[in-house]
């Protein structure tokens, strides 16, 4: 029965998918991390007001969402950052790409950017990177400053360019109680205060750790909003 129903339902977004097609394919040094750089032509990026999830079809009755960033609304490019650290549908299909194969993706869940002006703080790992790239071209940095934490394994090498462009991006390497310790540092070396939006997405169980955390410091007057992507 529910092979039944995971069919149908299925079948019924199968119906609402968009092509897309890959136009290149860039892995970091580590061979975890994959640029994909996708067109999507009947998209409207010019109207993108939310941090978007494209659901994509990954598998034989499997889809993953992912998030679109660095995106030119002209051309109706973006990037998506996908971690392949695992051996899930999503990072076997990643793996496989290559440019000139089609795609096909509908809408997932968006989330709000911030709606009160002030400093962003915004807790990420690795599948979080492009949900704060994101954040980060929608928003207007003189209203709404960011300091990013991003926690990767030890494994990752972050390209130099992708630093070099983000430097309110903090890269750091960590996994596991041993990883969300450190970004607990990290946030205690910031003025808490001064925040008006706080943001944690990834890793189901550091964002219930550091937001649990978070919500219990007095000097918190954020409201603080968590994104869990897999757990």
């Amino acid at each position: 029965m529910v092979n039944i129903l995971k069919k149908a339902a299925s079948g019924l977004l199968e119906m609402m998918l968009s092509p897309a097609m890959v136009l290149a394919v860039r892995a970091w040094d580590s061979k975890t991390m994959y640029e994909v750089d996708l067109h999507l032509p009947t998209a409207n990026m010019a109207g993108w007001d939310t941090i978007k999830r494209l659901k994509c079809k990954v598998g034989a009755l499997e889809y993953r969402d992912y998030t679109p960033s660095l995106w030119n609304s002209e051309t109706n490019v973006c990037t998506m950052f996908i971690e392949t650290g695992h051996d899930g549908p999503g990072s076997c299909w990643a793996r496989q790409l290559k440019p000139g194969d089609e795609i096909s993706y509908g809408a997932a869940h968006a989330a709000a950017l911030p709606t009160l002006l002030g400093g962003v703080l915004c807790l990420a790992d690795g599948s979080a990177l492009g949900h704060f790239l994101a954040l980060k071209q929608l928003t207007d940095h003189s209203e709404h400053p960011m300091d990013v934490a991003v926690l990767l394994p030890e494994t990752y090498q972050v390209p130099d360019s992708l630093k070099e462009e983000n430097p309110e991006f903090d890269f750091m390497t960590g996994h596991g109680e041993a990883g969300i310790a450190l970004m607990e540092q990290w946030c205690d070396q910031k003025e808490l205060n001064r925040y008006n939006s706080i943001y944690i997405a990834g890793s189901v169980p550091m964002m219930r750790a550091l937001r649990k955390k978070l919500k219990a410091n007095p000097a918190v007057h954020a409201k603080v909003q968590g994104y869990g992507f897999w757990s």
